[in-house]
């Protein structure tokens, strides 16, 4: 009898310890998916992406654990059945701005190079609400930073989803800076995409 029992125990601690080891990755896999949402001021239909981009440049020249930060996420609009997509980047940084040295970068121009193809984003402003979005889209850790609303295609944001190799490049009144990819969330922008083709 107490043979069963032990074999028992050891089943259901088996059972629980799979059921536990699956619980992140199905927290992972609903992190992954974009979220839609009917905007409580604009009454437009916005889908964000699950998890956005995040790119850095080293400051080594500062402090040995210094950057700044690119943060790029993909939203959909949809006003009255009229679809239109745009990428939020804010730039922000853990460099003290007392030694930083040169000034953030310029908002526009801003270069996606993915792969080969070299993205230039378009400005359309500051503004999430003027796009038909008043929910902030995963804004950095930290103090509130500026939002830079650019025009995008579907076809552009599957080409950065999809790429092998990622960057970004921007530019200060001095010198064109390359920000390298630092946290890839490259499979929520690839969900992002297909949700947004009708699961092509």
């Amino acid at each position: 009898m107490n043979r069963l029992v032990r074999i028992k125990a050891a089943g259901s601690a088996w059972t629980l310890a799979l059921l536990l080891w699956h619980l992140p990755l199905a927290a992972r896999a609903a992190d992954l998916q974009p979220r839609e949402y009917l905007d409580p001021e604009t009454a437009a239909t916005v889908t964000i992406v699950g998890e956005p981009l995040i790119f850095a440049n080293a400051r080594t020249e500062v402090a040995a654990n210094a950057r700044d930060y690119v943060t790029l996420a993909a939203a959909a609009v949809d006003r009255n059945g009229k679809m239109s997509y745009v990428l939020v980047a804010y730039f922000w940084s853990t460099v003290d701005p007392r030694v930083r040295g040169y000034p953030m970068p310029n908002p526009e121009p801003l270069v996606v190079q993915a792969d080969d193809r070299r993205i230039e984003l378009t400005l359309r402003g500051h503004a999430l609400y003027d796009s038909g979005i008043s929910v902030p889209v995963h804004p950095p850790p930290g103090p509130a930073v500026t939002p830079n609303v650019y025009s995008v295609d579907l076809g552009a944001l599957r080409s950065i989803a999809e790429a092998r190799q990622l960057s970004l490049i921007t530019e200060t009144a001095i010198t064109s800076i390359p920000y390298a990819l630092w946290e890839d969330h490259r499979a929520a922008l690839r969900a992002f995409v297909q949700r947004l083709s009708g699961g092509r």
